[in-house]
């Protein structure tokens, strides 16, 4: 009977290693651990007022650089008018020197027109000196005005560039703001989230939408010192990722960063052996033009 029982006993240590080294076989560890995440980019206003037209929603393509909204910019055109109306007054004082310069001109013609018929006139004793001294004098007079006048434009043509200059640059200014008040995808991407409305007022900083471009994804994960000493940027891997079936799907990736700096092993591993070992994150690039891969999906990577 107690060879029975021990014959027994030996046939079940033998069936539980049998189990247990089977279940290892089926268990099989990969490399790495990790999670999908995506470049995500945040578009901030980059004016202030309120959005006239914005009508994105989140789940939408993009394309990069298309129009997805407009913040109002009727006080940036008035400031505008107002610039253009000041180098307009600018200008009208000029062009009022120059009329000046252009009558005292033909002032001048006439006067030295005058001044020919009287001298024949006085040669023939037909005029008196008085009137040429006259003529002379007139011309004298006009002679001093004109060159008075195109002194004063050299002068106003100084102070009207003085003055033309920050206007000018006033305008470059505005025109800048006008077109940033046009809102763009800065990428070839999905919104994620939305944070504005249209009709809201916004105002400089203020986040209005993020995107991330889904058709490539990387996976963030950590692998221990003695893992990384064989691998290296550029390093094709297979990314594995959970099935219907519960088997595995595997992907092949690239390896496109690894940390130069030990960290500890993240929170989301809660056993304290775990936590306590130092690890290198690296990144893998994955293709998904599919979409099969989400941002935030569990993965495995094997070297």
């Amino acid at each position: 009977m107690k060879k029975i029982n021990n014959t027994l006993k030996y046939i079940g240590l033998f069936g539980a290693s049998f189990i247990l080294f089977s279940c290892n076989l089926n268990d099989e560890k990969s490399d790495a651990y990790g999670n999908f995440e995506a470049v995500e980019v945040i578009v901030s206003a980059e004016g202030n007022g309120p959005l006239t037209q914005f009508t994105i929603s989140e789940g939408d393509q993009l394309k990069k650089d298309q129009e997805v909204g407009v913040i109002d910019t009727v006080m940036l055109a008035l400031q505008k008018e107002e610039v253009l109306a000041n180098i307009r007054s600018l200008g009208s004082k000029v062009m009022s020197i120059h009329e000046q310069i252009a009558v005292y001109e033909e002032q001048h013609k006439k006067l030295i027109t005058d001044k020919d018929r009287l001298e024949k006139l006085f040669k023939a004793e037909a005029a008196t000196q008085q009137q040429l001294d006259e003529i002379y004098a007139a011309i004298a007079i006009n002679e001093k005005q004109l060159v008075a006048t195109k002194r004063k434009i050299k002068d106003n043509n100084r102070a009207t560039m003085s003055q033309y200059e920050p206007l000018s640059k006033k305008i470059d200014v505005l025109n800048e703001q006008i077109k940033k008040s046009v809102v763009h995808s800065p990428i070839n991407g999905v919104v994620l989230e939305k944070y504005a409305e249209q009709s809201e007022i916004t105002s400089y900083g203020r986040p209005l939408f993020k995107i991330a471009q889904l058709s490539q994804l990387k996976v963030r994960a950590y692998a221990s010192a003695n893992q990384l000493q064989n691998v290296k940027v550029g390093q094709e891997v297979t990314v594995l990722t959970d099935s219907k079936e519960g088997e595995m799907n595997a992907t092949k990736g690239k390896i496109e960063w690894i940390s130069s700096k030990s960290e500890f092993t993240p929170k989301t591993i809660q056993t304290k052996e775990e936590r306590v070992n130092l690890v290198y994150a690296f990144k893998v690039v994955v293709d998904n033009k599919d979409g099969k891969f989400r941002i935030g999906m569990p993965a495995e990577i094997n070297f």
